[in-house]
């Protein structure tokens, strides 16, 4: 990584730097809120999923859209890269400002499963699954991004993106394998748990390719 690289990642970082710290304190506090009792359990758990989400959405939308809806993206054509090295750059830029929020509240989710004697253990695997699923999330609006700049068009992948929480609620949710061990006191790993994150990591990692097959061949920066 050369330093026009580093400096380019560690400028949208820094353009980023209070979403990143208002996503983390809003998605600890939705937890805080989740380990007062059972009907705050469910305000706190959905404040942490919306905060979730719309970190990804927040992210990809500023970083990307609404840098070439102000055409703030022209400098580059001043600098010395391809719009395939635009494309990189972009990519490992934005994965750096969403991961480290998003592992916090990650982590943070699973160490309330465990400090909370009111809250199963058998729950993590299923926490863990949700929490790849908005990792895979965040990687197709940002996949979108990059190859389109038509709003309409973002928007249904935000909408359709949306929706896919509630179906991954409830379908996962369903799987057998999985639900029965809801409230056991240990977490249970079993096969069911491994094919969904092995579908959640094959999304994520498509994903992140296709930027580099397609959007990275364009030769405009529109």
């Amino acid at each position: 990584m050369n330093a026009l690289t580093r400096r380019l990642i560690a400028k949208d970082f820094y353009l980023q730097r209070w979403l990143i710290a208002i996503a983390i304190v809003g998605g600890i506090a939705s937890l805080a809120i989740a380990a007062e009792g059972q009907m705050r359990f469910n305000i706190g758990v959905l404040g942490w999923i919306t905060t979730m989400i719309s970190f990804g959405i927040m992210v990809a939308m500023l970083g990307v859209v609404t840098e070439r809806k102000e055409r703030a993206q022209l400098f580059v054509l001043s600098l010395p890269l391809s719009h395939g090295d635009y494309v990189r750059i972009k990519l490992l830029a934005l994965l750096s400002i969403y991961i480290p929020g998003w592992f916090v509240l990650s982590a943070s989710a699973v160490t309330l499963l465990l400090l909370m004697p009111n809250l199963p253990d058998g729950l993590i695997p299923y926490t863990v699954l949700m929490c790849g699923f908005f990792l895979a999330n965040f990687s197709i609006v940002l996949c979108g991004a990059l190859h389109t700049a038509s709003e309409g068009f973002m928007t249904a992948i935000i909408v359709v993106t949306n929706m896919g929480v509630s179906l991954f609620i409830f379908l996962v949710g369903s799987i057998a394998p999985i639900r029965d061990h809801f409230r056991d006191p240990t977490p249970v790993w079993n096969d069911a748990f491994w094919i969904v994150l092995a579908v959640e990591v094959a999304v994520f990692a498509l994903a992140l390719c296709l930027p580099h097959l397609f959007a990275a061949r364009r030769r405009d920066f529109n």
